[in-house]
């Protein structure tokens, strides 16, 4: 079923997905600073929670994550135009965020990128093409 939902309304449940997401990595963090997982356990099980239920209404119910997953057969035209400037934004966009992250865990922190961090990064590479199309277009 294709859930429309208004391009405003689709911008606001895409930063919350993403604000979630980034206070799954903040839980982590900040509950080894504390050295108390249950922050973390507690905080950032919220945070999937909440991850999970945003990425169902936005990616899922609007069929997003469909279009920018389908192959070029199924699509037409104009949604072809929409999925490749999509794919082309998200893709620069996603590369200089990795590189950003990359060097700030080199100049700030004394280890490597965990595997949290690194599955949050291989989220936003899956979602990204989904959210800019979720971002620009009016109509999906």
């Amino acid at each position: 079923m294709n859930h429309q939902l208004s391009k405003q309304s689709r911008r606001v449940w895409i930063i919350i997905n993403y604000i979630s997401v980034t206070l799954l990595v903040f839980f982590f963090y900040f509950a080894r600073f504390l050295e108390k997982p249950i922050v973390f356990f507690i905080g950032g099980g919220l945070a999937i929670l909440i991850a999970g239920a945003t990425f169902y209404k936005t990616f899922v119910k609007t069929q997003l994550w469909k279009i920018v997953h389908s192959a070029k057969s199924e699509l037409d035209e104009r949604q072809m135009q929409v999925v490749l400037n999509a794919l082309r934004y998200s893709y620069s966009a996603f590369a200089i965020i990795t590189l950003l992250l990359i060097y700030g865990f080199a100049l700030v922190d004394k280890e490597t990128i965990n595997v949290l961090v690194a599955a949050c990064i291989l989220y936003l590479a899956h979602t990204l093409p989904a959210a800019v199309v979720g971002w620009t277009e009016k109509v999906i």
